[in-house]
């Protein structure tokens, strides 16, 4: 109950003061547009530390999010639920390769996600074991289970990238932010209307 009550406020503060956006149906890019019809933004070779912490952050961020979304498609009972899982799994794969890519250029090591979030502020509200847990559920209480996660994580993604947008000076990493912060917005809301809903 405490961690719901933990994801439902990360969630709200996510939301606060945005409008949001629709979810990007499944099978597109985060832009709306085929995955595979344009090559992912490279990054410039000018960064600083806020920039690698945000780009190594984001890379256990996705892929969590991509793990608990996997469950979801295989689990989930809603069809909303299934689609939101599908297109963020479609989406996130997309960041994750180009966010990769980015620690390469730089020569930095993609980093120890337990280690990187105790460093910023304590534990993530979605790790593996949790992800585990929920593979342990069916039904509408999976359903509502996968929700409430991803929509507190994708509200923690949000306070990630704000912070991005303040600190970071490598113009394609804080570029890449604002669409975090636009897209994991929509998604949030997206998240809280099926759950108010059911």
């Amino acid at each position: 109950m405490k961690r719901l009550v933990i994801v439902m406020t990360v969630a709200a503060l996510a939301l606060a003061g945005c409008g949001g956006e629709a979810v990007v149906p499944q099978g597109q890019g985060a832009h709306g547009h085929d995955a595979s019809s344009a090559a992912p933004p490279a990054a410039g070779a000018r960064f600083n530390d806020t920039d690698v912490v945000f780009v190594q952050m984001m890379v256990d961020h996705l892929q969590l999010g991509i793990s608990l979304s996997q469950v979801a498609l295989s689990k989930a009972t809603s069809q909303e639920a299934k689609d939101l899982a599908g297109a963020i799994d479609v989406t996130q794969r997309e960041e994750l390769d180009m966010l990769k890519s980015w620690l390469k250029l730089w020569d930095k090591p993609e980093g120890d996600g337990a280690s990187l979030h105790a460093a910023h502020g304590g534990e993530p509200l979605l790790d593996a074991a949790v992800i585990d847990d929920t593979k342990n559920q069916s039904g509408a209480e999976f359903d509502a289970t996968f929700l409430n996660l991803m929509a507190g994580h994708q509200g923690s993604a949000v306070e990630m990238a704000l912070k991005e947008q303040k600190e970071g000076s490598n113009p394609e990493a804080t570029a890449y932010a604002e669409r975090v912060v636009t897209t994991r917005q929509g998604q949030v809301q997206q998240m809280l209307k099926i759950i108010s809903q059911s």
